[in-house]
């Protein structure tokens, strides 16, 4: 057999098929990188009706006026139909809705129907969604719709809300009927907080945590962020502070089946005599941005006399602390930009 003849290198040079050059000779290696993901979106909507017996125009003074939202969903500042301007629904506990009202006229395919469309956040930082009203008339009174939608919601978003609003109908059906309050005063769940992180959640988990970003979104004064350890936290203002007790803490890749990391925790105050549970935890909310979270239960363990304006200085506090949490974050101002006191 004759022998395969090459070309002879150049100046002492190794050939192209064994140098790493572009061209037909090169053999990649396997497992280069060559894909990365570049959407994670998902948008989710929830749709709940019900039939009120009760003529469509008492039931749009239900949806618009003030005094009458505040029987049975939350007290209201600013009205619904002023399009363009600023509602707040404050439930009286230290948590309230911020919405913006979009359109509140005659249902553009249908006269006879009427539409109420906002969008609105959880205590003015939290993800924004869509929520549309629409009323028809009917024999036997109205059929009303409401829909919420949302665009990369927390993971239980639709079971949270009661799989949507049957429960929120019900009292505004059951407030027409009597005319007295159908709202609950305050509940034993709660507060909920939430911030979008412009970071993927492994990523914001370990810049979160690290002790001295501790220091400043969760203004700890002391402790360490462990399993059985416990952080004393500075609430501001004249509130004092409050112990942190960890009870555990699950890290990236630790738990199934979406491995993603949590702590679970107590609140305690020399003046409760008892505990509040809660849960802070982050997951994704599209891709490289991340949800973090908290929520409270067991308030009915504290004195009666505390219970809520405890809840509200706990629910001020996470607010501030998810507004700082987001500052780390936030893009820092270059060379030419004003001082920080300016």
């Amino acid at each position: 057999m004759a022998a395969v003849k090459t070309a002879a290198p150049q100046n002492g040079s190794a050939p192209a098929g064994v140098r790493e050059v572009a061209g037909p000779d090169v053999l990649r290696p396997l497992h280069q990188p060559g894909a990365w993901p570049v959407v994670r979106d998902r948008w989710e909507r929830l749709v709940t009706v019900a039939e009120i017996p009760a003529p469509s125009d008492r039931v749009l003074a239900a949806l618009v006026d003030p005094d009458a939202v505040g029987n049975w969903l939350a007290a209201c500042r600013g009205s619904f139909d002023a399009v363009g301007t600023e509602v707040t629904l404050d439930f009286e506990d230290g948590e309230f809705f911020l919405c913006r009202p979009l359109y509140a006229d005659e249902a553009a395919d249908d006269p006879r129907a009427w539409e109420l469309r906002y969008v609105w956040r959880w205590l003015g930082i939290g993800q924004q969604a869509q929520v549309t009203w629409r009323l028809e008339p009917t024999e036997a009174g109205t059929h009303v719709s409401v829909t919420e939608e949302a665009f990369n919601p927390p993971a239980d978003w639709q079971t949270w809300n009661g799989g949507g609003w049957p429960g929120i109908l019900n009292q505004l059906a059951a407030y027409l009927r009597t005319g007295t309050s159908w709202r609950w005063p305050w509940r034993r769940m709660g507060p909920y907080v939430q911030i979008e992180l412009p970071l993927g959640p492994f990523e914001a988990w370990n810049a979160l945590t690290s002790p001295a970003a501790l220091q400043f979104w969760l203004q700890r004064s002391h402790g360490e962020l462990a399993p059985g350890g416990t952080l004393r936290l500075v609430m501001g203002d004249a509130s004092g502070a409050v112990e942190m007790g960890v009870r555990e803490i699950a890290e990236p890749g630790q738990r199934f089946p979406s491995f993603l990391p949590s702590v679970a925790f107590a609140l305690r105050r020399p003046s409760w005599n008892a505990e509040v549970g809660g849960y802070l935890w982050i997951e994704p909310a599209g891709l490289g941005r991340s949800l973090l979270q908290v929520f409270h239960q067991d308030w009915e363990n504290l004195p009666a006399e505390l219970q809520l304006s405890e809840r509200k200085i706990v629910t001020g506090f996470w607010t501030g602390a998810m507004v700082r949490a987001a500052t780390l974050f936030a893009p820092r101002p270059g060379a030419g930009a004003g001082h920080s006191w300016s």
